[in-house]
């Protein structure tokens, strides 16, 4: 990590920029603000000596509602379709970046509720079911604990997963994974991913290796059968996410490939289910 930030430091330098945009929350991000000898514009979830600071967060179902304090007095009150403390951080950066490039405020409040993230990152699948439900790309042990944490902040309910491991990959990863949607979920369910040139089973029984799986989680080899399930669980004020794929739209067998994508089977489980 320390050299990580030594390379990211270089890049804030008079040779390279002008300004720079930092969140302060970080610890490499503070350090960097107090380093560089660039004009700095600061961003907290929470520090009001911020150049820009979220003063109010009240987390909702499938996002937040926020009032940001800018410079100069800047006030924007409104709302985001986005999940999780990093996408509101996220937001703020960019909207630091459109007032500073001269984006009038008031147009930032009025368009923010339509905004989404990018493909395949904690994106949402609507179609009207009284639950939320989302498909995210996370694919290591961390990324999985930290878009459940991320979720169960703003759900009501239960948080209802489905994830699988890669073949032909890093095999030590394989339990972890299991055990961070075993830890971060109400209801896991265990599936296939892309397997590649390995048995689907083979990845599946290393996953949940030391796990005791009790229903209604379950092990679904069968991916497309897997969301399904996690669907048919799912009741008012729930979460269904499916880990994994993100955007993708095949899935990879030792001797096929097809056409596979996350978002479609989501839509397609619900849309069967009503």
């Amino acid at each position: 990590m320390e050299s990580y930030f030594a390379a990211k430091s270089s890049l804030f330098t008079r040779e390279f920029s002008d300004r720079a945009v930092i969140n302060i929350d970080d610890p490499y991000g503070s350090r960097l603000s107090e380093s560089t000898s660039l004009e700095v514009i600061s961003l907290s979830l929470n520090n009001p000596r911020a150049t820009w600071c979220v003063t109010e967060m009240e987390r909702r179902p499938g996002g937040h509602h926020l009032r940001l304090r800018g410079p100069g007095g800047i006030l924007i009150e409104s709302e985001i379709r986005l999940v999780g403390s990093h996408n509101v951080e996220n937001y703020l950066m960019a909207v630091a970046f459109a007032v500073d490039s001269g984006v009038d405020p008031l147009v930032i409040a009025e368009i923010s509720p339509r905004l989404r993230g990018a493909a395949g990152r904690m994106e949402e699948v609507e179609i009207g079911q009284p639950f939320l439900a989302f498909v995210d790309y996370a694919h290591s042990p961390d990324a999985v604990a930290r878009v459940l944490k991320a979720l169960r902040e703003n759900v009501e309910g239960r948080v209802i997963a489905v994830l699988g491991c890669g073949g032909d990959r890093d095999r030590s990863k394989r339990p972890l994974m299991g055990k961070a949607l075993h830890d971060g979920s109400d209801i896991a369910i265990f599936t296939s991913d892309n397997p590649r040139s390995e048995d689907p089973a083979a990845i599946l029984n290393e996953m949940v290796q030391g796990l005791e799986i009790a229903k209604p989680s379950k092990i679904e080899l069968d991916r497309r059968e897997a969301i399904k399930s996690a669907v048919a669980l799912a009741g008012p004020g729930d979460a269904v996410i499916i880990l994994g794929k993100g955007h993708e739209k095949r899935q990879y067998f030792a001797a096929r490939v097809v056409d596979f994508d996350d978002r479609l089977e989501l839509a397609r489980a619900i849309e069967a289910r009503k």
